[in-house]
């Protein structure tokens, strides 16, 4: 249709000297309307057919403005209104409930907690390059790296009931076990799976409950770390001093001499009764004689100090010494260099001879 009516309007064109008069009206356009109003074409002078007008749809606005004032103008592609985009960012999309309001008796129960999770941490250097807390002096922090795994070395011989991580999607903790038996030791491994992440772990064992800061960062990170038990500490000062304790008892005598100090060198001889001395020792100003508990509720032997004479057919003088009891114990006031034991009479006595011996060198 277009090309007859463009045929007809080239025929009814008048010729060249008409075409100089020939004159293009202007076309006025509002300046309000200007920057929405479609261009109209010209009018033709008499004699030349119009072109067919467009249809409404053609002429109509291809945009609609936004009667929000916040807005942006309307886009449009392909002359299709495309949705109007806001000059400010939405709203943030709360994730979490909002908060309830605490009593004054909770708020002072948080305020507790908050001091204890910030209480600064002292921590030393432990073995393997470890870091080392004193456990229960703070709350301890791992700082671990993506692609890498830190280590949680707990006591030997602990072992771990219960773990529970406030973010088990991100951090992944798995424990193992070094060595075996009553010295095996529990590591747990932690690895995030993302930087800039923060949560708590705790670890319920056979001896205690841990409660450890997790945080994760893009390049720094702790290898391990280890803990120093105060518990510990005090039971080896007092396994020391028990140690002492009876050192001294085994090394000293109930008089406060010690055994380092006595002579031991004494030979027991004769017969073999049920009250036969267990030792016989002295300090150099006395001769103790220690004898069998049961020696207590049964006979008591005498006790005689023996001369340096006799021979094959006689028997060595006998004297009388001074000698006090002492529990088990017979304390002879002066060193003796030969006695002798004696119970019962006749064939029924039984002798027990005590010699000493001269130390050689």
């Amino acid at each position: 249709m277009r090309k007859i009516v463009l045929a007809i309007a080239v025929s009814a064109t008048p010729s060249v000297a008409m075409a100089k008069d020939f004159t293009v009206p202007a076309i006025v356009i509002p300046s309000a309307a200007a920057a929405t109003s479609t261009p109209q074409p010209a009018t033709p002078p008499p004699g030349v057919l119009s072109p067919p007008a467009p249809p409404a749809a053609a002429l109509a606005p291809t945009s609609a403005t936004s009667s929000d004032p916040n807005s942006s103008n309307p886009m449009s592609i392909n002359g299709n209104v495309t949705t109007t985009l806001p000059n400010h960012p939405p709203p943030p999309v709360r994730l979490l409930s909002p908060n309830v309001p605490l009593t004054n008796r909770q708020a002072q129960a948080a305020a507790i907690s908050r001091r204890w999770r910030n209480r600064p941490a002292a921590a030393g250097e432990g073995r393997n390059g470890s870091v080392n807390y004193m456990y229960g002096a703070s709350i301890p922090s791992l700082v671990c790296s993506p692609l890498h795994v830190s280590n949680i070395e707990l006591e030997p011989g602990e072992v771990v009931n219960d773990i529970k991580a406030g973010d088990s999607v991100r951090w992944l903790v798995t424990p193992s076990v070094v060595g075996s038996g009553a010295t095996a030791q529990t590591v747990i491994s932690v690895k995030p799976t993302d930087a800039g992440l923060r949560t708590n772990l705790i670890i319920a064992t056979t001896k205690r409950l841990y409660d450890i800061t997790l945080v994760s960062h893009s390049y720094s990170r702790t290898d391990s770390i280890t803990f120093t038990y105060p518990e510990d500490r005090q039971a080896q000062w007092r396994r020391y001093q028990q140690e002492v304790q009876q050192r001294f008892t085994d090394t000293t005598l109930a008089s406060g001499v010690s055994l380092a100090a006595l002579d031991f060198n004494y030979r027991l001889s004769g017969d073999d009764p049920s009250w036969r001395p267990l030792r016989v020792y002295s300090d150099g100003i006395k001769t103790y004689i220690q004898f069998p508990r049961s020696m207590l509720s049964g006979v008591a032997p005498a006790l005689v100090a023996l001369g340096n004479d006799g021979g094959l057919f006689s028997n060595p003088t006998k004297q009388i010494v001074n000698y006090r009891v002492e529990g088990d114990t017979y304390v002879v006031d002066r060193v003796l260099s030969r006695a002798a034991l004696i119970s019962g009479a006749g064939s029924d006595q039984d002798q027990v001879e005590i010699t000493h011996q001269k130390r050689s060198g």
